[in-house]
């Protein structure tokens, strides 16, 4: 759902890119901030800081939604740093749900939900090989880290993994229907 606006937020981000993209910052280096602060938030998590850990998760995702705004509006997308910046978000997501379930998260719900999350990535990534576009459904990345940082600030973690459990293979299977329809037209 979020990808929806990414046009708009691409827009809004372009006065910061500028500044990035003039102080010598590439996207691939932006990447490898999220990842680091991705890293930082598990680490938090899994020591009990949760309010640190949620504020490191959100400056993961400023990171990617920068990096991906800095290439766009620099003029320097790559398939190799699209590749990267996928990779690197898998990474952070597998080590939010362990960091989660190190946390106190049930390890059952924290499986599902990470399989759900890993699912709507695979499906989109393996939909666009038949498909032109696959950013359909209400759980992508973004709405699923906000989830998380919620469940982390209110000390609501189990009601947190157990949405984005449902919601993740929601919209997994939302992707499979809307792959094998827009492919049948």
């Amino acid at each position: 759902m979020l990808s929806q606006i990414k046009s708009y937020t691409t827009s809004l981000l372009t006065p910061i890119t500028a500044v990035l993209a003039k102080a010598g910052l590439k996207p691939n280096h932006l990447t490898f901030l999220g990842l680091f602060f991705g890293f930082a938030a598990a680490l938090l998590i899994c020591q009990g800081m949760a309010v640190f850990g949620a504020m490191a998760v959100l400056l993961s995702g400023l990171m990617d939604m920068l990096d991906g705004a800095l290439a766009r509006n620099a003029g320097k997308t790559t398939p190799f740093g699209g590749f990267l910046d996928s990779v690197f978000d898998r990474y952070v997501d597998v080590a939010i749900f362990i960091a989660l379930g190190v946390y106190g998260a049930d390890w059952l719900i924290v499986s599902i939900a990470l399989s759900g999350a890993l699912l709507v990535s695979y499906t989109r990534a393996r939909a666009e090989h038949i498909i032109p576009k696959c950013d359909v459904g209400i759980a992508e990345r973004g709405e699923r880290l906000l989830i998380i940082v919620a469940g982390l600030l209110t000390n609501h973690i189990w009601h947190a993994v157990a949405i984005v459990a449902v919601l993740s293979h929601i919209t997994a299977i939302h992707r499979v229907i809307h792959t094998y329809s827009v492919s049948k037209s």
